[in-house]
């Protein structure tokens, strides 16, 4: 247990030490800002409107969503017909083994 807790922690200090991740991060912290200042000039601000929780969940989910795309990070499950193609939905008789 002991060895298993350092092999996590060397990979979480390897990951935090990373500097394609930090780079990574940057941008993506950089593109939140971008969005969020593109939000806040649509509105009046000076009459007290600001961005809601719900704004700024929705700029992340945005901004999230760009990046898995631009990494093609793609979760395709469904087809073109409209039916689930993720393998864990697959129906099997009962008995079988999984």
């Amino acid at each position: 247990m002991q060895l298993h807790t350092y092999e996590e922690y060397n990979a979480f200090l390897k990951e935090l030490h990373d500097v394609n991740s930090a780079k990574a991060k940057e941008e993506e912290v950089e593109r939140m800002k971008e969005v969020m200042e593109e939000r806040k000039a649509i509105m009046n601000t000076d009459e007290g409107e600001s961005l809601s929780i719900d704004d700024i969940s929705d700029i992340y989910i945005q901004v999230r969503g760009e990046e898995r795309t631009k990494n093609n990070f793609s979760l395709n499950t469904v087809n073109k017909d409209g039916s689930i193609a993720d393998y864990l939905e697959a129906r099997r008789p009962w008995g079988t083994s999984q």
